[in-house]
Parts: structure tokens; C-alpha cells; sequence
């Protein structure tokens, strides 16, 4: 395994245990609750194309300052962070507790394509100061931008759906997989591709 993809992993796997840590908190902000409720009403009530867009947009941009080297860790650690501790207030003001809908997110299949992508950014902006490997740093904002790209289209359809049947917003698992393949192959040939050669002495 190429040490960017294991640093990846592991930036995942923290990622994932902090959203979870913040969302388990017991939050108790009623403004911050109304402020989100507000925020999502205005973005799933537009149309599917506009709400994809709005997502991908606001993520994208998120992800953008996760690829400044090494401060790009930290940003990615609050980001996430701070995203658990609004699920926590919000879920609360509804008398849940905040890991409840943290858990119920992990089975849909937008969250698997989305919050990946910001490892994948954190992970390249770090791996810039160690290899100095411009051309794979610059790739993988391009490979990110595609990531979220597909995760926002999710998104929005499984919002659309859910409105119908909750239950229906499970058929997005299906298109997912073949996104997930795409990503894995984009991602095996840029890593092949931007590998610097080595020095032979």
C-alpha cells in the first residue's frame, strides 16, 4: 500500500471518530438548531439540478481549504467536528440524541462518497510538504472535485426520494457502487501517474 493512500486511511478513520464524538455531545442550542433548519429548508426545497449544485458547492469549498498543506488537518478536524456538533444541537431540540442520526447518515450512501473526499484533500496537502509532488496535489483536486461531484448528485436524488419513502433513498446504493468503482480506478491511475521516478544510483 503507497504511504498516501495508508495516511488516507488513517485521516478517514479519525475523521469518522470525531463526527461521531461531536454528534454524541449533548448539545443543547436551540439557535444553532433553527439556524440549520433554516439553511437545509432553503437547499432541499429547491429543484434537484440547483439543490446538487448548492451541495456540491458549498462541500467543494469546504475541501478546497482542507488542501493547504498541514493546516488542511486541523481544518478537516474542525470542519467535521463542528458538522457532528450542529447534528448534536439539532437532533436534541427534536429530543434525539445526536449519534442516532450520525449512524442513520453512515447507511446512506452520499455520506461513504462525501466524507472520503476529505481525507483525500487533508491527506494530498500534507503529502505536498513531504514529496513536493505538484503534479499528483494539483490531480487531486481535480479527483476530489469529481468525488463530490458524485456525492452532491446523490445527495440531492436521496433528499428528492425520501420526501417520497425514506426507504426509496436506499436505491441510490445502487448507482453508488459504479461510483465508487469509477473513483477507485481514477484514483489507482492518478497515483500511477503522478509517481515520480526513482533515482537510480
Amino acid at each position: 500500500m503507497r504511504r498516501q493512500t495508508l495516511v488516507f486511511f488513517i485521516l478517514f478513520i479519525i475523521e469518522l471518530l470525531i463526527f461521531i464524538g461531536t454528534s454524541a455531545l449533548p448539545v443543547n442550542q436551540p439557535e444553532l438548531a433553527s439556524e440549520f433548519q433554516c439553511e437545509r429548508s432553503s437547499i432541499v426545497s429547491l429543484p434537484y439540478s440547483i439543490e446538487a449544485l448548492a451541495i456540491f458547492t458549498n462541500n467543494y469549498r469546504v475541501a478546497l481549504e482542507e488542501f493547504i498543506p498541514a493546516l488542511g488537518v486541523g481544518i478537516m478536524g474542525y470542519t467535521i467536528g463542528y458538522t457532528g456538533y450542529v447534528l448534536s444541537a439539532f437532533s436534541n431540540a427534536q429530543g434525539v440524541p445526536g449519534w442516532v442520526p450520525a449512524i442513520f447518515l453512515f447507511t446512506l450512501p452520499h455520506s461513504w462518497l462525501e466524507l472520503p473526499s476529505y481525507a483525500f484533500a487533508a491527506t494530498a496537502g500534507l503529502f505536498l510538504l513531504i514529496d513536493r509532488n505538484w503534479k499528483r496535489f494539483l490531480y487531486m483536486i481535480g479527483f476530489v472535485g469529481l468525488e463530490l461531484f458524485f456525492a452532491a448528485s446523490v445527495e440531492a436524488g436521496e433528499i428528492v426520494l425520501e420526501n417520497v419513502n425514506v426507504i426509496y433513498s436506499y436505491l441510490f446504493w445502487i448507482p453508488a457502487a459504479l461510483l465508487f468503482y469509477v473513483l477507485y480506478e481514477v484514483y489507482e491511475y492518478i497515483m500511477d501517474v503522478t509517481e515520480k521516478p526513482k533515482v537510480q544510483y
